[in-house]
């Protein structure tokens, strides 16, 4: 029997146990892999542009100059096919709606459980939209 192929996730999160986290996570699920890490919006356009990733979960609150709206939005320029879960501290719907208008397909919050955060990514690489529960509305 054939394995399926493996969906390739590339992690953009600029705390070292936070990619680490979701490495272990989304490695312990037979189909999805994490395919590169990324600690900065530079990186991670690097990444994306040579890795061609088959989702990318992006961190909102990077400490840099370019945030991961920011980031968003470049990557949905530069990749407009290219499912992106923010995934993010913040439970303010502010911040959802700012992911989502900036081209994220979906906002996971680092409250959420390991499997909501396996789901979550299965529906954006199902091209469906997710919102964690936990964003305040």
């Amino acid at each position: 029997m054939p394995r399926s192929k493996k969906s390739r996730i590339l992690v953009v999160d600029d705390h070292p146990a936070m990619r680490e986290g979701l490495r272990a996570i989304l490695h312990s699920v037979g189909d999805l892999a994490v395919c590169g890490e990324a600690a900065s919006s530079q990186e991670a356009m690097t990444a994306a542009r040579k890795l061609q990733p088959d989702l990318a979960i992006v961190d909102i609150s990077l400490r840099e100059e370019h945030d991961g709206i920011d980031l968003t939005r470049r990557l949905r320029d530069e990749s407009p096919s290219l499912p992106i879960l923010a995934f993010s501290l913040h439970e303010e719907q502010a911040y959802c709606d700012a992911a989502l208008a900036a081209g994220a397909n979906g906002y996971c919050t680092k409250g959420e459980s390991s499997k909501i955060l396996i789901n979550a990514v299965r529906q954006v690489l199902k091209g469906q939209i997710f919102v964690s529960k936990l964003v305040q509305r």
